[in-house]
């Protein structure tokens, strides 16, 4: 591909990734790494990873993205100078200065032992321990790993994570703890707290909503759209949502499905109703919200100063009841 045609992949897979809620990201990159050059999957890849919540939920894509395949392709995909080069200044300057064999640590659960994302600082890995424990088990593990195994390093949020194959991590210890602090009275009415946490970052939350209740969750957002930039911005997104899905269509991206766009695709459909006789009467809310709205405003100095005086005289005759 010449390297005005790598540009031009590189502008359309941006814009397609941009509308992909965080729980499907790594299902989109997965969608993408067999089509498109590796210097565009690898910037998309850097550009999103650090966005992923519990990538340990999809590691069967991220084996088939960065294990060696039968057919070489991932063995090209994972030497190409890009994977580096594409690093931002800062986590390749991370990268470079690990050693040939260092220690990592990972804080997790029960059910995510096995993940790709490590730190080479053990207190990041202890805050993690404490996240989304579904289970109320903190564990704390402990490995040592080659930096020729290395898929990638980042330091951007000040987190030391290395990713690499949870198979090329050497375990050297293991602890477990339950954190007192969620333990102790005061936290017992929050137990379920980190569940629905978990649920919502990824996506589990909205794959149980119904499709008659994601619309009305997407209809909420148009009430107020419609109210405060009018009618014509659901046929601008509309139209534009079309066009975001003929880059689909133009790259031959199959498995790219646009339910991965999540709320935006919500909205992209609720939008079509409305267009299409509005059955669930968003845009008579949205007036109402406008006359709403109307009535509120005050417009002059003057307004403003009889709408006082009616208040401190009417405050005057409720203190003079009282006495």
């Amino acid at each position: 591909m010449k390297e005005k045609e790598i540009k031009e992949q590189l502008a359309d897979i941006s814009e397609l990734m941009l509308y992909v809620d965080k729980p499907y990201r790594i299902e989109a990159l997965h969608a993408l790494h067999y089509e498109v050059e590796p210097v565009n999957f690898w910037t998309m890849f850097h550009q999103h990873w650090n966005s992923v919540e519990n990538p340990s939920d999809f590691t069967d894509m991220l084996h088939s993205m960065f294990e060696y395949d039968d057919y070489g392709f991932n063995y090209d995909m994972l030497q190409d100078e890009s994977r580096l080069n594409t690093l931002e200044p800062e986590d390749k300057a991370f990268y470079l200065s690990l050693p040939d064999e260092f220690a990592v640590f990972r804080g997790c659960h029960s059910f995510n032992e096995q993940g790709f994302s490590w730190t080479t600082d053990r207190e990041v890995a202890e805050r993690f321990a404490l996240r989304m424990a579904i289970d109320k088990e903190y564990i704390l593990l402990q490995g040592m790993v080659r930096k020729t195994d290395v898929i990638c390093a980042y330091d951007n949020r000040e987190e030391k994570e290395i990713l690499v194959l949870p198979k090329k991590v050497i375990i050297v210890g293991r602890e477990r703890a339950n954190d007192p602090v969620l333990r102790s009275d005061d936290f017992k009415e929050y137990n379920d707290t980190s569940n629905i946490y978990h649920m919502v970052q990824t996506g589990r939350y909205r794959q149980l909503q119904s499709e008659e209740e994601l619309k009305k969750m997407a209809d909420g957002g148009w009430v107020f759209t419609i109210a405060d930039k009018g009618f014509d911005s659901v046929k601008k997104y509309v139209n534009w949502f079309d066009e975001l899905l003929s880059l689909i269509e133009k790259h031959k991206l199959e498995s790219f499905s646009p339910t991965w766009y999540a709320s935006a695709y919500d909205r992209y459909v609720t939008g079509k109703d409305i267009l299409e006789g509005d059955p669930r009467g968003v845009v008579k809310q949205a007036q109402q919200i406008i006359r709403l709205r109307e009535s509120e405003k005050v417009s002059t100095n003057e307004e403003l100063d009889d709408i006082i005086d009616n208040a401190m005289q009417q405050a005057q005759m409720n203190d003079a009841k009282t006495k």
